[in-house]
C-alpha cells in the first residue's frame, strides 16, 4: 500500500511541477522531489536533478560533505522549492524570495489537519534558511491540498497554483488532471486493500 501512496504522491507532484515549470516562475525552480528521472519522463514533467534543498542555500555544517550530512539533507525535501532573486545578485540573499511548495492528500471534508502538518513539516528548513541569511518574511510555504476522494479545492489547489505564477486556464487544466488522477488512484487503492483483506481473512 505504501508504494501505491508514494506513486500517487509522485504523479500528483509531476502534474504540479509541470504547471509551475510552464508558468511565470518556472525558471526559479531549484529542487523537486517527485520521483526519478524516468518517472518525470513518463509523466512528461521536467527533471530538476535535485530532490532536496540545495546545500548552498543552507548554513555550513561541521559534517559538511559526509554521508551523515547527506542523509540530513535528504530530510529537507519539500515537494518543490523555488528561489526568486527579484533582480538582485546571487550573493544578496536577503532580498531573495523562497517559495516552498508542499502538496498533501487529505480527507475531503477535513483538510485542516494536513494544512497544519504541512506548515510544521518545514519549520526546521525555514529556520535554517533564516540562519543562512534569507529573510523570514521572504520565505513562504504554499500548500496544495487534494482530497483523497478527488476533491479539488478552489483556494488550496487552483488558487495556490495561480499564486505560484500559473495562469488560471492552465491551473484549471491541471486541476482536472489531478481530479482524474485521484479518481483513478482511489479505485486502485480500494481494490488493492480489499484484495489484501480477502487474503488475510481466516478460512
Amino acid at each position: 500500500m505504501k508504494r501505491m501512496y508514494t506513486e500517487r504522491h509522485n504523479k500528483a507532484g509531476s502534474i504540479l511541477l509541470n504547471a509551475i515549470y510552464n508558468g511565470a516562475n518556472g525558471n526559479d525552480i531549484c529542487m523537486a522531489d517527485v520521483g526519478s528521472q524516468q518517472r518525470c519522463e513518463d509523466d512528461e514533467a521536467p527533471f530538476v536533478g535535485l530532490n532536496h534543498a540545495p546545500a548552498d542555500m543552507l548554513p555550513q555544517q561541521a559534517d559538511q560533505g559526509t554521508e551523515e550530512h547527506a542523509r540530513w539533507l535528504r530530510t529537507k525535501r519539500p515537494d518543490i522549492m523555488l528561489c526568486n532573486m527579484q533582480g538582485h545578485s546571487q550573493a544578496d540573499i536577503g532580498q531573495h524570495d523562497i517559495l516552498i511548495v508542499e502538496h498533501k492528500t487529505c480527507q475531503d471534508t477535513q483538510p485542516t489537519d494536513q494544512m497544519t502538518a504541512a506548515r510544521q513539516q518545514h519549520q526546521e528548513l525555514v529556520e535554517r534558511l533564516v540562519e543562512r541569511g534569507y529573510q523570514r518574511d521572504n520565505i513562504k510555504i504554499y500548500l496544495i491540498l487534494l482530497g483523497v476522494s478527488s476533491t479539488i479545492y478552489a483556494a488550496h489547489t487552483i488558487g495556490t497554483l495561480e499564486q505560484l505564477g500559473v495562469q488560471r486556464d492552465a491551473a484549471l487544466n491541471r486541476a482536472r488532471k489531478l481530479h482524474t488522477l485521484m479518481v483513478q488512484q482511489l479505485h486502485s487503492v480500494v481494490t488493492t486493500r480489499r484484495h489484501l483483506e480477502h487474503r488475510a481473512a481466516p478460512g
